[in-house]
């Protein structure tokens, strides 16, 4: 703009500048509250003389913040629009669009009694930017209650690093594990509503204040959770029984539900007794997935687990309760019959590849992992597996576990119906490098009824002794 009057006009909609005669302070018109990053951005390049030109623009219309990406896009694009000499072929074209700008244009405040109510306006209306996220209000919710400068901006950073190294929805998964370690109970509500009456609002008293005391609860659980569950600075002393049973957990579980009790051990116990309390876990949560217990039941289960976490004053008293009690005749009965196709058998397969491993080190499980038959499903009428396996024999022990094994990746089906000693080298061996039992089946030099039982003997051994 050349006309210092329209110069002053649109300035003083964006920043109203001090004047100490009439007690008025200086301020920008424009708050960002939510990420303190963007109000960094309007600082630098919207409130200055010549800001939404910087070089600096391009680089960050490209960039990984999104928020900032999309501003600084969006001013550049605008720029762009404003060089057009088919749109503003001439100064006065330009100053009727600004006329036509600054008085048919408004800014329209909405306000909602409701969080919820909040949360789904701006969904609603924001149908082009970035989605407003649980953790973003909840964050807005607890800077509200800091009077301290220095400490919002302590806390504001560090909850946009945390968001940044996770990512938005991941932090949202986080806090609705930190939210089951204080409400201990399934979640009824959206998180929002959850932490405004589940914790905030609970009676007699609240489970965390607002403020300081909730963004510390988070980083105290998000510190647990990278020491206990990421492994980030946790101590040599713990072992690698312990990481390699968390990451059989990880990889093989159905959900994280099992999550907050470890949180919980590791912030209140420590290291202390960690991996026979992640056993303990373990085995309760597998098997009441395995036994087909609901959902609900799973999540009620590890809720009482994390009840008697409290209730604990040394880490026995919790081994010698009930929470962790399962009906081990039932799991047995089950683990012994046909498990293909059922959801567990991959874990199952991955907690015998730990039983198996020495932990020397971590266990390098693959990325891409498959379930494969060793006896085929459907062998040729002229193989071995029909001469040594009669068709009932066939029957029985297609599905069963000792005739499953791990692979790191599926190769051409055809060749998973080679007979055994073509099928070991050419559709196994280098596909169970870093699988213990996978391994033990290249060991065998013939594989037929005899064999299958005797392995399907040894590994239910294992997992019952396990359990």
């Amino acid at each position: 703009m050349d006309d210092d009057d329209l110069k002053k006009t649109c300035r003083e909609m964006l920043y109203q500048r001090e004047n100490r005669w009439q007690n008025i302070p200086g301020r920008t018109r424009l708050v960002y509250k939510i990420r303190d990053n963007v109000s960094n951005f309007l600082e630098q390049y919207v409130k200055p003389d010549g800001g939404s030109q910087d070089q600096n623009l391009a680089s960050i219309a490209v960039g990984n913040n999104l928020s900032l990406a999309n501003m600084a896009a969006g001013m550049r694009i605008i720029h762009a629009c404003f060089d057009d000499v088919k749109r503003f072929p001439n100064a006065d074209s330009f100053d009727r669009f600004a006329v036509y700008l600054l008085n048919n244009a408004l800014f329209i405040y909405v306000a909602t009694e409701d969080l919820d109510d909040a949360f789904r306006l701006f969904t609603i209306l924001n149908d082009r930017g970035i989605p407003l996220s649980n953790s973003d209000i909840l964050k807005a919710k607890n800077l509200g209650e800091i009077s301290s400068d220095k400490e919002c901006s302590k806390w504001a950073t560090y909850w946009e690093e945390v968001e940044g190294e996770l990512g938005r929805d991941e932090f949202d998964r986080f806090l609705s594990l930190v939210r089951t370690i204080y409400v201990k109970d399934k979640a009824r509500e959206g998180l929002l509503k959850e932490f405004d009456e589940r914790i905030y609002g609970a009676k007699p008293r609240p489970l965390l204040a607002l403020g300081t005391a909730t963004f510390e609860a988070v980083k105290a659980y998000k510190d647990a959770f990278d020491t206990s569950i990421l492994f980030d600075n946790l101590p040599v002393s713990v072992g690698n029984a312990y990481r390699n049973r968390i990451n059989v957990m990880r990889r093989g579980l159905p959900s994280t539900d099992w999550v907050p009790p470890v949180l919980a051990w590791y912030r209140k116990f420590g290291v202390t007794k960690l991996l026979e309390f992640v056993e303990r876990v373990d085995n309760k949560f597998s098997a009441d997935w395995i036994m087909q217990l609901t959902p609900t039941q799973r999540i009620s289960n590890m809720n009482e687990v994390l009840k008697s976490i409290d209730l604990a004053q040394q880490p026995d008293q919790l081994f010698t309760s009930q929470v962790f009690d399962f009906d081990a005749t039932q799991l047995m009965t089950l683990l012994n019959g046909d498990i293909y196709g059922r959801r567990f058998a991959k874990y199952v397969l991955l907690r015998l590849e730990y039983l198996l491993s020495a932990h020397t080190a971590q266990l390098n499980l693959p990325d891409d992992i498959s379930v494969e038959h060793i006896l085929p499903q459907t062998p040729a009428d002229t193989s071995q597996w029909v001469r040594k396996f009669t068709q009932s024999e066939r029957e029985i022990w297609r599905h069963r576990l000792g005739n499953l094994m791990l692979l790191s990746r599926r190769k051409n089906a055809s060749l998973g119906n080679l007979d055994f000693a073509a099928k070991k080298t050419r559709y196994f061996e280098d596909r169970v490098e870093s699988l213990p039992n996978s391994q033990r089946v290249l060991i065998l030099n013939r594989f037929a009824s005899a064999e299958l039982q005797a392995r399907h003997q040894d590994l239910i051994g294992r997992l019952q002794l396990s359990y």
